[in-house]
């Protein structure tokens, strides 16, 4: 719990740069990639821990501002210490696509760095008018049962000992800040998240692309 509680302090206080993504069109199905991700300095110490580090993609296409469609995606990866490989794991609305293997820290580098979004959307089901899509990204999200247990944690605590030192200090600004991603309903939320949209576009303007 202590570990977990730092990671949030952490990600809370890291600065998020703009993010750029691309659309991409493979086997008939749209889908993204994201570029230039600003991850926390933290993550590759984390990414090593041998916890399990999730990220969570909600991903909205829309119409003349209308939704035609939504996705989640999951992306889990988790660091063997004895093996020394990373395996992630692809969860498509909650069934895996997806199991691979990573040999190495720059392989998986080189993979959050262009991250891909692939299979999202059946091109039959599209029309060719103009569409965005938007990509809302978080790392290690908590849903709303778990920040209840660790915000009552954080307050049992966080007060000083009997000698005068500070505990856990944790600012009740921050799990407010979290709690506030709440208020559009959505069902978690995370102390780190980028949110990036697409150049409007259209299928006739995608190129077909191999694996």
């Amino acid at each position: 719990m202590r570990r977990r509680i730092a990671l949030i302090l952490l990600l809370a206080s890291a600065s998020v740069d703009a993010a750029e993504m691309s659309v991409t069109l493979v086997d008939g199905k749209l889908g993204a990639r994201i570029d230039a991700i600003s991850y926390p300095s933290s993550l590759p110490k984390e990414l090593t821990s041998g916890l399990t580090n999730r990220l969570y993609a909600r991903v909205t296409l829309m119409a003349a501002l209308e939704i035609v469609g939504q996705r989640s995606v999951e992306i889990a990866i988790r660091y063997d210490l004895w093996d020394q490989k990373y395996t992630v794991v692809r969860a498509l609305d909650g069934a895996i696509v997806e199991s691979r293997s990573v040999a190495t820290s720059a392989e998986m580098n080189e993979l959050l760095g262009a991250l891909p979004l692939p299979g999202l959307f059946d091109l039959s089901t599209l029309s060719a008018n103009s569409l965005v899509l938007r990509v809302d990204l978080l790392l290690n999200p908590i849903d709303r049962e778990k920040m209840r247990m660790i915000r009552k944690w954080v307050a049992q605590n966080s007060a000083p000992d009997v000698n005068g030192d500070q505990g856990i200090s944790v600012s009740n600004a921050i799990f407010n800040r979290i709690f506030e991603q709440y208020a559009d309903g959505s069902d978690v939320a995370a102390a780190w998240r980028v949110a990036v949209t697409s150049n409007p576009f259209s299928i006739d303007s995608l190129k077909h692309e191999g694996r």
